[in-house]
């Protein structure tokens, strides 16, 4: 099992092969992944990173009737009260009911940074447990108590003992990897080693029911559960809306569909190893829990590919039906959708053709947008995806196809070079993350989110829902203009009449 078996799971950066520097063509890009070449990749000025901390938060506070506990001095957890807005409104669309939303901090000062932090730690939990009675409670570990050592799996397990609540670790220390994504194998490793996957002691693992050889119904409609049911693996950057049409679909394969992994309570794990397929909506969240699955249960898995686009919707749900014999079902479902779809779009598509956009977001995400946008007319000048690994190549040679000369930035958070990049390229259109979005804004251009919890951005009902956004914020750009005439951005002017590049070495 290698690495399941550890306390901490490896970070993006010792697991595969990748890189968070880079810029140049999606050729080059894909010669030197193949090559090697581009892990040699890095910036002699670095602006900012992101930190795995808060998505890893993001992640567990989803789950009802939990409780976290941020091990680190206060300030660590100091953005988690704006996500519980978000989580409250997202848990309701699901229809999940969240009373509260919990998380305490063991507030390290410098003493504890000299003396450990494992009796704050202790405190805490046992605090958790005794007033809030939860189901779970996890706990996050920070920078500061990693780089002097307290034991977090070691300290959770002692005080298992003594609580009702399942404890469990979370290895998050922002330090230890440049990938925000290594947040995502931080919180399945915490379900893969404490959370419980099988049904209840007394039922074989792979029965939904108390085993009974003399029931042939009961065994009849566990080969039928078994045969129609899969779980649809989520992660943060997919809301309510997504879930609804990408379930929307497979119902249409006459698919029963468990989701996995936000939003779920802790018993609804057990039932997560009786289904036919795992199906993950992108590798880069979803890879480590679906190869898990795969190698403990025997469990096939369905990783690559994302029904973002017309095409690729197309493409992905004939890959769901092909695993399960029904394909001539999945075209029909196809043929259909893209008709109404096409009727849908035409009223728009006057108002978006020819219109010059750049991607910035998640690597998988912002490749299967950036062909969106060409099936929608526009013309894509720019990528930037935060990082780029191997489990990457197989999408960015589809990319290839559609973009070989396309200007790609791998960069996470380094808005000096997306300045730059937006300076010399001066696009009509920024899809993105907020942060970066305003930076856009400030440079005067339309932008539009890559990822919104309250519109759908997958399947056909995702094409439609974008391509309305976009027409209806380049319809009228009066507010990123008077923004633009009324802010002084932080950069020189020499800075705007370099390389963007010039700052990464190891270049192609």
């Amino acid at each position: 099992m290698g690495y399941y078996e550890q306390k901490a799971p490896p970070v993006r950066d010792d697991r595969l092969e990748l890189t968070t520097a880079f810029g140049g063509c999606v050729e080059s890009l894909l010669k030197g992944s193949k090559g090697g070449c581009t892990a040699g990749c890095a910036r002699r000025f670095s602006q900012a990173n992101a930190c795995q901390l808060l998505l890893t938060l993001q992640m567990a506070f989803t789950v009802p009737e939990a409780v976290t506990v941020v091990h680190g001095p206060a300030g660590c957890g100091s953005q988690s009260n704006a996500a519980e807005f978000a989580i409250r409104t997202a848990a309701a669309a699901r229809g999940v009911k969240r009373d509260r939303f919990i998380w305490l901090s063991t507030n390290l000062q410098n003493d504890d940074i000299v003396a450990g932090g494992r009796d704050k730690l202790a405190e805490a939990i046992r605090y958790a447990d005794r007033t809030f009675a939860p189901r779970v409670i996890f706990v996050a570990l920070t920078c500061a108590p990693a780089v002097i050592g307290d034991d977090i799996d070691e300290i959770s397990a002692d005080l298992q003992r003594e609580v009702a609540a399942r404890v469990v670790p979370l290895h998050c220390p922002g330090f230890k990897s440049r990938v925000v994504a290594s947040a995502y194998d931080t919180f399945y490793h915490a379900i893969i080693r404490h959370f419980e996957l099988e049904p209840r002691p007394g039922a074989d693992y792979r029965l939904p029911f108390e085993y009974a050889p003399d029931h042939d119904l009961k065994e009849w409609q566990f080969q039928r559960e078994r045969s129609n049911t899969v779980n649809l693996i989520n992660a943060s950057s997919y809301g309510a809306p997504d879930e609804k049409e990408i379930v929307r679909l497979l119902n249409a394969l006459d698919l029963e569909v468990r989701v996995y992994t936000e939003y779920a309570h802790y018993d609804d794990f057990r039932k997560i190893t009786m289904a036919a397929l795992n199906i993950s909506l992108c590798n880069v969240h979803d890879d480590y829990l679906a190869t898990y699955l795969e190698e403990k249960y025997g469990m096939p898995s369905l990783v690559s590919g994302m029904p973002l686009g017309i095409a690729a919707t197309g493409e992905w749900l004939l890959a769901v039906a092909g695993r399960f014999g029904k394909e001539g079902l999945a075209r029909r479902i196809i043929a259909a959708e893209e008709a109404q779809l096409s009727d849908a779009l035409l009223p728009l598509r006057g108002r978006l053709a020819g219109r010059r956009a750049v991607i910035n977001g998640g690597v998988i995400r912002v490749a299967y947008i950036a062909i969106m946008l060409q099936e929608l007319g526009l013309e894509v000048v720019g990528l930037r995806p935060y990082h780029y690994d191997s489990l990457s190549d197989p999408v960015y040679e589809k990319l290839r196809e559609h973009f070989p000369d396309v200007d790609v930035n791998v960069a996470a958070s380094q808005m000096f070079e997306y300045m730059n990049i937006l300076k010399r390229e001066r696009p009509d259109l920024c899809v993105s993350h907020g942060g970066s979005n305003a930076w856009a804004m400030k440079a005067g251009i339309a932008t539009a989110p890559l990822f919104s919890p309250n519109q759908a951005s997958l399947g056909y009902a995702g094409v439609y829902a974008q391509a309305r956004h976009f027409a209806k914020v380049l319809a009228n750009t009066a507010l990123q203009r008077n923004i633009a005439e009324n802010v002084r951005l932080p950069y020189r002017s020499e800075w705007y009449e370099k390389d963007p590049y010039s700052y990464i070495t190891g270049q192609i």
